[in-house]
């Protein structure tokens, strides 16, 4: 049972369907503060004091409150995980949480968004946009060669946050028309149809 109620600001983006997905497969029951990205819901002065980089998402759990997608995973396996998991296991989910972040989000599919499908907030940039579609596309190489021998999961034998970002950034990959290796686009199936993702998609984009 949580101690505390669990509140989530925003919905509608990868992101956010991160953190919907995670309190689902963990059965931790939320609340949900629909702000949408790039709206004035976003400069109202009570999401401004849990999120003052009007940034979503946020969670606030009791007195804490976090920013930063990867961040709210994290904490929320950390607390709620029912599943113990050895040093060298913990360190191959961050691995992977971290290489989704950085190498997939980050450095390649959201130079993308913002250079090719919010050119006129952020400028055009096509060189950038193609370098980006190439460096996902090396990169999603090396997590394919990894899930090659079909395997469900990326650390263990139970979902992780590990699992949680590459599979939204599949999700992400997949809407900017980029293609996924058929090891990783099985993989990614696979994990869209777990009850917990088709909740947590209908919660987040159904608003």
């Amino acid at each position: 049972m949580t101690p505390s109620p669990i509140t989530v600001w925003g919905i509608g983006t990868i992101r956010t369907l991160r953190v919907y997905w995670t309190l689902h497969e963990l059965a931790i029951t939320y609340t949900t503060r629909p702000v949408r990205t790039r709206t004035p819901d976003m400069d109202g002065a009570e999401f401004l004091t849990v999120s003052p980089g009007s940034k979503i998402p946020a969670l606030q759990h009791g007195a804490l409150t976090i920013t930063e997608s990867g961040a709210i995973i994290q904490y929320l396996f950390e607390t709620f995980d029912p599943i113990a998991r050895a040093p060298a296991q913990n360190a191959t989910v961050n691995r992977w949480s971290y290489f989704a972040l950085m190498e997939l989000d980050a450095t390649a599919l959201y130079v993308i968004r913002r250079h090719r499908d919010l050119a006129t907030v952020y400028g055009a940039a096509p060189v950038a946009v193609d370098a980006a579609k190439a460096y996902f596309k090396r990169q999603i190489t090396v997590v394919n060669k990894v899930l090659a021998d079909d395997r469900d999961f990326l650390a263990g034998d139970a979902l992780s946050a590990a699992d949680i970002h590459l599979v939204t950034c599949c999700d992400w990959a997949v809407h900017c028309a980029l293609e996924l290796p058929s090891a990783v686009a099985a993989y990614h199936a696979r994990h869209r149809q777990r009850a917990a993702y088709t909740a947590a998609f209908t919660v987040n984009y159904s608003r």
